[in-house]
């Protein structure tokens, strides 16, 4: 039987429910974030806590060394088609297959997968509420053998309307219309903390939407719709304005997307370059301090 399409959020009842159903693919995309005595963050790659453990059926997908352009100068930047192409089917992925995806960690490096899929065409894409942390916190079993799946044939139809580049977001800021988000903490917005990119702040004119506050610290878990749509209708735009996320490298930009593609956004990018670019070139406007 065909599995009704999920294209946000599953819950671990449901996706125990399921595993083993042959039009599924499980995910794991993990990274995690060290912080550094200078205060930046150390990326480490979650495949060694993957292959000690994971939900039954999973598969890893290493956003290290995958899925980002390899010409680009800026880390994790979205891949080309033909390389998408050529990772999805190899992960046994088709046009029907349900994909859902889970970290170990941060939960905005399973959004960063989730958009690279939404903005490749394939809609039939979820994220499991809550990650590994709820799973296990659940005591559902885990596994550490290796799952492998019949190459598919997954063709793209890349969808521009969800990504920004910097000449676009230079156009909102310089017109004041539309909304451009940053997605990371108030010191950072401010310019009180850092990520060590070339310039502190955030892009001037820009507006804060942190997106951990999106998280039940608890469980790992996305709060109720009606707390994110309150801290959405904060920022009082309407369902069909245009919004561009950003954050440091596009990452956790891709969280606030997923938000408000949830809750019913339907004008939604996110600027993959964020301040990795744009505080590398001086003619770029930023802001620090409070806002006004």
């Amino acid at each position: 039987m065909t599995l009704q399409p999920q294209h946000f959020l599953v819950e671990t009842d449901w996706l125990e429910a399921h595993l083993g159903d042959p039009g599924l693919r499980v995910l794991d995309s993990t990274i995690a974030m060290t912080r550094q005595p200078d205060g930046g963050w150390q990326p480490t790659s979650g495949r060694d806590g993957f292959e000690k453990g994971h939900i039954p059926g999973a598969q890893f997908v290493d956003l290290m060394t995958e899925l980002q352009d390899r010409t680009s100068r800026f880390a994790y930047a979205l891949p080309t088609v033909a390389d998408f192409e050529a990772k999805a089917s190899a992960l046994g992925i088709g046009p029907e297959t349900q994909v859902v995806i889970y970290t170990a960690a941060v939960p905005w490096w399973a959004t960063r997968l989730w958009w690279m899929f939404r903005v490749f065409g394939h809609e039939r894409v979820a994220v499991l509420n809550g990650g590994l942390g709820k799973w296990q916190a659940e005591e559902r079993s885990l596994t550490a053998a290796s799952a492998a799946y019949p190459p598919a044939d997954f063709r793209a139809a890349f969808q521009p309307a969800l990504v920004a580049d910097k000449a676009q977001v230079l156009a909102a800021v310089e017109s004041g219309q539309g909304c451009v988000l940053n997605a990371l903490s108030r010191q950072l917005f401010t310019g009180e903390s850092d990520l060590g990119y070339a310039r502190p702040g955030r892009i001037a004119g820009s507006e804060l939407l942190p997106t951990l506050g999106f998280i039940d610290q608890k469980t790992g878990a996305y709060r109720p719709d009606a707390d994110l749509a309150a801290a959405a209708d904060g920022l009082g735009r309407g369902k069909d304005a245009e919004i561009i996320s950003y954050c440091g490298g596009g990452i956790a930009a891709t969280m606030n997307a997923f938000v408000l593609m949830k809750l019913g956004y339907r004008k939604v990018s996110v600027y993959d370059g964020s301040l990795a670019e744009w505080s590398a070139d001086p003619a770029m406007p930023m802001e620090t301090g409070e806002p006004g």
